[in-house]
């Protein structure tokens, strides 16, 4: 009995998060709040402006930016406040941007385990 039910939990926590989404809209978006509680910021490195509970969250908000420390900026009750990508859930609609830096022992040609995306899409070293 005990390993149907942790066949069961393993099935339902390998669903897609394409099949769990149930926003119709499309591009980036915030399907809803992953924590129980989510923190808006008043600007991607300001200071906390809020905290809602993840009942009163909205879902299937647009993401309308991206700052390069990874916080989403959303447009919550008219004012566009910005939340961390760690207490949201969130789905990107094509193609996310390239992820430039140098790899171990300065290669960006070898792609191998965990940095195997790692250099696709940026400039090569010399300017070849």
């Amino acid at each position: 009995m005990r390993v149907l039910f942790a066949a069961a939990a393993l099935l339902l926590g390998a669903v897609p998060a394409a099949a769990a989404d149930n926003c119709p809209a499309t591009g980036d978006m915030v399907l809803g709040a992953r924590t129980p509680e989510v923190d808006l910021y008043d600007a991607a490195g300001g200071k906390r402006v809020q905290t809602l509970d993840a009942k009163s969250f909205p879902s299937c908000v647009p993401i309308t930016g991206r700052a390069p420390n990874m916080m989403l900026q959303v447009s919550v009750g008219g004012k566009p406040l910005w939340v961390p990508p760690y207490m949201v859930k969130y789905r990107f609609a094509g193609k996310l941007p390239a992820v430039c830096r140098n790899l171990a022992m300065g290669s960006n040609t070898e792609k191998v385990g965990a940095t195997r995306g790692l250099g696709e899409g940026c400039p090569k070293a010399g300017g070849k």
